[in-house]
């Protein structure tokens, strides 16, 4: 067997191994994201070597816009003499090089909050040209002064921008989002470069392969084993739907590796004869292709695992999502509730001021009725004087001693008063209503 076929098979069996064993670590790593607070004390700083970066480079990456703010920075580098050496915020206003040359394409642009998109930024001394990336297509570009060169004594810092050299954050330049798969490489990657990293997505391992890995220099996986400030945590971005995916896509890929490298392969090295020759091929061919259909049937065993623990993750997350319904149900029951105990304690506090306010209305009504009784009292006894009578020996009689008909003259207009109940009065016409004359009522006509 050939050494190209060998080589190519083995990068096979490697690319199983991955899928049933576990990624490489540039594979396991892609799949992470760094996600940012939102204060000035949330960032990553970086001193890598920037000599490679002196002439050429290009900035690429993914970026998830998480919050509206004036400058909100996710790429700063600085270095002794320029504290601005490159700038890039999240909404494409700022594309910073050399302090002060800039080109503003956030209105070319739509960048929507919460959604991933990818950015790379592009320059070479060669052409003086910076060129502006999003999704794949070029939003924007300008020149740099001759001759000038990236600063290579400087440092680079993640979510926030390098005011000075020392640091110097304002709180207005706090990304606030996420950041995954953030390479710089030490060329002017061209449109169709920029193009092919986009399509490929953001969960594919594309930077390892074709030509990128010579010249990624500031590498993801790397950038993510740097020291993190404040709230700054790495989070799984990749469902594993698409982890899955792309392996395949690796796998197949190194197939038709493996059969074009067959295809142009000629025995003959060591100079067998033909029959020699006829033979080694032959075997070579079976072994080549039992191991090949070894290598499926292992692929296939893994799809099958991995499609079953996909299963289960869809219906745990039915069972979390109608879990998170009922707790929104229950929840709004609660603030229904909430709402119901803060208002029938707002009526029983009403209640209780109605009941003291009554309370005191009754104490006041009480005294009032105490203050006319003894009106009452006193006005009975400035009416009847000294002979009024008692409640325990009353007559009807008793009337007579009023001031209405005490000492007075029995006459038409007394009698008419009394003439109802009393006809006897008419006999006495003339007569004087005293003492005597009620007490001769009282025992003759009593009843």
């Amino acid at each position: 067997m050939s050494e190209a076929v060998k080589t190519l098979l083995l990068s096979l069996l490697l690319a199983v191994v991955l899928v049933i064993n576990g990624t490489s670590a540039y594979e396991e790593q892609s799949y992470k994201a760094l996600k940012f607070g939102n204060t000035l004390a949330d960032y990553v700083k970086l001193t890598p070597d920037m000599r490679p970066f002196s002439n050429a480079f290009s900035i690429c990456t993914w970026i998830k816009k998480l919050q509206r703010g004036s400058y909100p920075s996710w790429f700063s580098y600085a270095s002794s003499t320029v504290d601005t050496e490159i700038w890039i915020n999240d909404d494409g206003s700022y594309n910073w090089m050399f302090h002060n040359h800039n080109r503003n394409v956030g209105y070319l642009i739509n960048i929507r909050m919460g959604e991933w998109y990818h950015y790379c930024f592009c320059w070479d001394l060669a052409s003086r040209t910076a060129h502006i990336y999003h999704n794949g297509r070029e939003s924007g570009y300008y020149s740099t002064p001759y001759g000038r060169r990236l600063t290579t004594d400087g440092f680079i810092v993640l979510g926030q921008d390098l005011s000075t050299f020392a640091g110097d954050f304002r709180e207005y330049f706090s990304f606030g989002g996420e950041l995954q798969k953030l390479n710089m490489y030490s060329k002017k990657l061209n449109t169709t470069e920029v193009r092919e990293i986009y399509k490929a997505g953001r969960c594919s391992h594309i930077e390892t392969r074709r030509g990128h890995q010579y010249s990624r220099q500031l590498k993801w996986e790397r950038i993510l084993e740097q020291q993190r400030f404040g709230n700054v945590s790495i989070v799984d971005s990749c469902p594993l739907n698409e982890k899955l995916h792309h392996c395949h896509e690796r796998v197949i890929e190194l197939e038709e590796q493996l059969k074009e490298a067959q295809n142009n392969t000629q025995p003959g090295n060591e100079e067998p004869s033909s029959d020699d020759a006829t033979t080694i091929t032959t075997v070579e061919d079976d072994g080549l292709s039992e191991e090949l259909e070894e290598l499926r049937l292992n692929l296939e065993s893994t799809t099958n695992r991995l499609s079953e623990t996909e299963t289960r993750l869809e219906k745990a997350e039915e069972k979390l999502e109608k879990t998170e319904t009922r707790l929104k149900k229950t929840g709004a029951q609660l603030d229904k509730n909430k709402k119901k105990v803060s208002t029938l304690k707002k009526m029983l506090k009403q209640a209780n001021s109605d009941l003291e306010n009554n309370v005191d209305l009754l104490r006041e009504t009480r005294a009032a009725l105490r203050e006319k009784e003894s009106e009452l009292e006193n006005l009975e006894n400035s009416l009847c004087g000294a002979n009024c009578f008692k409640a325990s020996n009353s007559s009807y009689w008793d009337i007579l001693y009023t001031s209405t008909f005490f000492n007075k003259v029995v006459t038409d207009e007394i009698i008419n008063i009394l003439n109802e109940s009393w006809s006897q009065l008419e006999n006495f016409k003339g007569s004087v209503i005293n003492e005597g004359f009620i007490e001769f009522f009282k025992t003759n006509f009593d009843s």
